[in-house]
């Protein structure tokens, strides 16, 4: 008998999966580098770990029961699998007495029939893989410097620019280097966070896009959805609405309660969708918030969302879109209408620019709103730079490692960067990372300042619109407006009792903050307390992001709601009550008053794990359209320009490209990667995307 701390560490991420941790099992799988295995997700059965422990059970049931001479001496009932592996509860066996001459050890049950009895002592013998092993059987044991399965990529040296502001190469000065394919890891040799002990005492951490799973031990949190909140009220005022599923309904005292809540104990079924809810386990987050690069890869191809028949997710996934109206009871969306797909909209490889350079998975990206150059932040802790102008075919990248003091010298910080933003003229990039240190950085590489204050990784990091601070949110539940001039802390807001996941800017010096503490605090420069505070999420505040004229305040939640809230209320001004699963990330169209598009409506986008985006009606409280071709978790949406389309990335390594006003899709684009962001350049004719692959592509959506 044999088996590797690969196999082991398989069966506890499918169980956190199938269990719904869905934070925990990203946080395991990238730890334990599960993607790095050869095992084949899709022939494993749903609930193989519970399985072998229970035949595990029942074997030291039978050793203990059956004395030495065979016999059952005394019948043990109800061993509790704690009991099973304390040696101090084990009964004691029978002594048996035997003839002059013959050994009186214990039956070894894993003996063949008629073998040698005389080895009283004799164990099955377990096998651990070479180089793993007790603590790698355990952990995984991938430690932060392991090369195996990598290459280390040879193109990026005459680009690499360090923290300090100094090149790799001899020349003394950034350059960029062009990428031939080259480097392409899907792995990290730095690391990427694995081993590291994160900064202030806090527990290990997800990769940056999921910042939300180290959190999610917090009291009162639940990473399941809404389970432990499910009969949580709030006395919202009479005017405040209820739309569930897209149908608005007046409610005058108590919100609803979540639905779809996941069941603590077994798969994830989701009750609102029937295609999902089968007898295996129903589709689960893909690693959750921020799987490691080939998790949730692999997580797709191992068929985690295992149906009765060995039917996978892929293969009963809806796609297409329905409209509201189609919305059946309240918190059980009506099952979404299967739309056939014109290949004509399958955007050509010709149209699509793939970057290879990043070592580890590619959390963000963003492009410079005044040239064509594409940011992007990963786990190999840098930053890239591509030039991505139609006159440079090379696709030329720019290097920006992020570095730490240690020992009196520059050292990679191993750290993943986590968030990053370009000032409003584009001659600034802000990044923020898991060592803890916000930096801004020149178009040309050179570091221009490091701020440090948090004492914890960052989550999220803005530039104001006037571009002289730069606000910042950690997982030392602050959030900190900085002097972009100076590089200097100008205040700390200590408001929040846990971890800060999202800020956004309201003015130049008002702003937002949401928390896993489920809090939103509104702030001012100079106000030493929140000017506004709003509650009623009952699970942790994954996203915030004020509307245009910065009068509504968008929200999203675990606990699979969307709120919108104003200044002038205390209460929400619209529950929105439709996703089944955790909604990750909001957007709002760039139209209406006060923008580009004056004429066009407003309407706000939502992304969810439950596979679907939806669009909606903020005036009315109302879905609009319900996007539905995605068959994994969606992480990033992304309006264009004029607000007529939107883009979404998925796990299933999907962009789709969405009409705003039908709701029809219009251009489509798999990848190599579970996408976790999309975005579109300043003229709308291009889309980035970055992936948990180490990719980042860029599609031209000119000529379609």
């Amino acid at each position: 008998m044999s088996f590797s701390s690969d196999e082991v560490n398989f069966l506890v991420y499918r169980y956190l999966q199938e269990s719904g941790f869905l934070h925990s099992a990203y946080v395991f799988g990238i730890e334990s580098h599960i993607s790095q295995s050869n095992i084949n997700g899709a022939l494993v059965p749903p609930a193989a770990l519970l399985t072998i422990l229970q035949k595990g059970l029942l074997y030291t049931e039978v050793e203990w029961s059956v004395g030495e001479d065979g016999e059952v001496a005394r019948p043990i009932e109800g061993l509790s699998l704690i009991d099973a592996v304390m040696p101090e509860v084990k009964p004691p066996k029978p002594i048996v007495k035997t003839e002059p001459g013959k050994h009186s050890g214990a039956v070894d049950s894993s003996a063949p029939a008629g073998g040698n009895q005389n080895s009283q002592n004799s164990k099955p013998e377990i096998k651990i893989e070479p180089g793993t092993g007790a603590a790698g059987a355990a952990a995984g044991n991938k430690t932060a410097g392991s090369t195996t399965g990598t290459s280390t990529p040879t193109d990026q040296t005459a680009g690499e620019v360090d923290s300090s502001g100094n090149t790799a190469n001899s020349t003394g000065g950034a350059t960029y280097t062009g990428n031939n394919g080259a480097g392409g890891n899907q792995a990290s040799t730095a690391g990427t966070n694995n081993t590291n002990n994160p900064a202030a005492g806090e527990t290990a951490q997800p990769g940056a896009g999921q910042k939300k799973s180290q959190s999610s031990n917090e009291a009162g949190s639940s990473s399941g959805g809404n389970a432990g909140n499910a009969n949580a009220t709030s006395t919202d005022d009479a005017a405040s609405s209820t739309s569930t599923n897209g149908n608005s309904s007046t409610s005058s005292s108590v919100e609803q309660p979540s639905s779809g809540v996941t069941p603590a104990g077994g798969g994830t079924v989701s009750t609102s969708n029937p295609d999902a809810a089968t007898a295996g386990v129903a589709s689960t987050a893909a690693g959750a918030k921020a799987p490691s690069g080939a998790v949730t890869i692999r997580v797709g191809a191992q068929g985690n969302s295992v149906q009765a028949g060995s039917s996978t997710a892929q293969n009963s996934a809806p796609s297409g879109t329905i409209s509201s109206s189609t919305g059946g009871g309240a918190g059980t969306p009506a099952a979404l209408v299967p739309m056939d797909i014109d290949e004509s909209i399958e955007i050509p490889e010709s149209k699509a620019r793939v970057l290879r350079g990043h070592e580890s998975e590619v959390f963000i990206c963003a492009w410079n709103p005044s040239r064509d150059l594409l940011a992007s932040g990963s786990g190999d802790s840098t930053a890239r730079i591509w030039d991505m102008s139609d006159a440079n075919t090379n696709s030329n990248q720019l290097v920006l490692r992020h570095c730490i003091q240690k020992g009196g010298a520059e050292v990679p910080s191993n750290k993943d960067v986590t968030s990053l933003d370009w000032n409003c003229d584009g001659s600034l990039l802000a990044t923020g990372s898991y060592d803890g240190y916000a930096r801004i950085w020149k178009t040309d590489g050179r570091l221009a300042s490091t701020l440090g204050q948090h004492k914890g990784p960052i989550f999220a990091l803005k530039w104001n619109k006037c571009g002289n601070y730069i606000l910042s949110a950690g997982v030392d539940k602050t959030t900190i407006i900085w002097d972009a001039s100076t590089g200097q802390c100008t205040q700390q807001f200590a408001f929040h009792s846990a971890p800060a996941l999202d800020v956004d800017w309201q003015t130049n010096q008002a702003f937002a903050s949401c928390s896993t503490d489920q809090r939103i605090h509104v702030c001012r420069l100079g106000v030493n307390e929140p000017i506004k505070t709003f509650k009623g999420h009952t699970n942790e505040v994954n996203a915030i992001k004020w509307c245009p004229q910065g009068q509504l305040l968008a929200s999203c939640s675990d606990d699979m709601t969307l709120k919108i809230w104003s200044m002038n209320r205390d209460r929400c001004c619209h529950d929105l009550q439709a996703h089944s699963k955790e909604i990750y990330t909001i957007k709002w169209s760039p139209t209406g008053p006060g923008t580009n598009n004056p004429n066009t409506n407003l309407i706000l986008a939502s992304a969810s794990f439950d596979s679907t985006v939806r669009l909606w009606d903020v005036e009315r409280g109302s879905c609009i359209h319900t996007l539905t071709k995605h068959t994994e978790p969606v992480y990033s949406v992304a309006f264009s320009p004029d607000g007529k389309h939107l883009a979404s990335g998925s796990f299933d390594k999907c962009v789709h490209i969405w009409s705003t006003q039908t709701g029809q899709l219009v251009h489509s684009y798999k990848g190599t990667g579970g996408i976790f962001e999309v975005c579109w350049n300043s003229k709308g004719t291009k889309v980035g995307a970055s992936a948990s692959d180490g990719s980042v592509f860029v599609l031209d959506l000119r000529k379609f």
